[in-house]
């Protein structure tokens, strides 16, 4: 009895560690695998990008990240802490990645010039569950002197029923991959019939294309997401 009894526990010991070690291997990791910020020459404003990925083995809630630019002399020039995914608080697949973008805007930019970035993003158990939707994307750059400059999003709605609120996130990076552009949109009240299709463009500021003309960047490809809300 005493021999089946210790058998027994040792069972469920080697079981329960079993289980609480599947626990700790299933777990969502959040990474930064990109990240710049930049402030337009003569201006106290700019942009900073980040593509955050899900490098764990199991879907994870993005919680908001923070920021922190320094000057070439290494002071801190601005800090944010509230720097969201579109939508807000997302769920992350295993291997899955989105991006975030941060309008800069203080008067101590004015002509600095950012040194390092320091960013991390934090992890939420009241994540939204989201839905990829299939796109077709293609980029129309027509230089700084053009009003068409536009990341073209073009969605068919698969669905049986008709849907509502896309939400659309693109991203350009320079012919070496470097994460060099993201922007975001959301279109909560247009709705997409059943096997119908729509392109929406999303504009590129001139200031924006005048930026990659000064700094001799170009463009090597476009990515676009498309989500809606998995309710």
């Amino acid at each position: 009895m005493l021999k089946h009894a210790i058998r027994k526990t040792l069972c469920c010991t080697l079981t329960y560690a079993a289980l609480m070690s599947a626990r700790i291997l299933a777990a969502g990791e959040l990474s930064v695998a990109d990240k710049t910020a930049f402030i337009f020459p003569g201006d106290d404003s700019g942009y900073f990008y980040a593509k955050i990925e899900n490098t764990g083995d199991a879907p994870v809630g993005v919680d908001s990240g923070k920021l922190v630019l320094f000057s070439e002399k290494d002071d801190i020039l601005e800090t944010s802490d509230y720097i969201n995914t579109y939508p807000g608080k997302m769920i992350l697949n295993p291997g899955e990645h989105t991006y975030v973008s941060e309008f800069l805007w203080n008067t101590d930019l004015e002509d600095q010039v950012i040194g390092d970035v320091k960013f991390s993003v934090s992890t939420t158990d009241r994540g939204r569950y989201v839905q990829t939707v299939p796109c077709e994307v293609s980029l129309d750059l027509n230089g700084s002197d053009s009003y068409d400059n536009y990341i073209n999003i073009t969605v068919t709605n698969e669905d049986s029923e008709t849907r509502y609120g896309y939400y659309l996130v693109t991203a350009l990076t320079d012919t070496a991959g470097n994460l060099i552009y993201v922007d975001k949109n959301s279109y909560e009240h247009i709705g997409l019939h059943s096997g119908s299709t729509a392109t929406f463009g999303l504009y590129i500021g001139s200031n924006i294309v005048e930026y990659f003309e000064t700094k001799g960047i170009e463009v090597g490809s476009v990515e676009a997401l498309v989500y809606y809300l998995d309710e």
